[in-house]
């Protein structure tokens, strides 16, 4: 394919003159890919799909309500066998070994023998 021609640049002081842009050539046009049609079904369900995701999206704005700042917190682990797991597990009930076990190692790090009688309370 060949450079398109370049358009004389108008005067500076020839203020009627206006450039158009240059059009395509006719093999360019029908080289570009026309966009496909969808039958009516298949529009009404993509329209179905769009408005169902549109819906899930949070709202912007005021109506958010913002996540407040997680504390400034490290890990600390440690291994364990699959027994040790399973009994902290028992321990502390169904979703609450991680809470269990940080409360009594924090509670033995400051020596604070109250909280962790407590612990061993609610596990006998």
């Amino acid at each position: 394919m060949s450079k398109p021609k370049k358009q004389p640049m108008p005067e500076a002081g020839d203020a009627n003159t206006e450039v158009a842009a240059p059009e395509p050539p006719a093999a360019e046009k029908m080289l570009r890919p026309k966009a496909p049609r969808l039958s009516d079904s298949l529009k009404a369900q993509a329209d179905r799909v769009i408005a169902a995701r549109d819906k899930k999206k949070a709202p912007l704005g005021a109506d958010r309500n913002p996540r407040e700042p997680e504390e400034d917190l490290v890990v600390f682990a440690f291994r364990l066998s699959a027994e040790e797991r399973e009994l902290i597990h028992k321990a502390a009930g169904p979703a609450k070994a991680s809470r269990f076990v940080r409360t009594l190692v924090v509670a033995a790090a400051k020596r604070d023998e109250a909280v962790v009688r407590e612990l061993l309370a609610t596990v006998s």
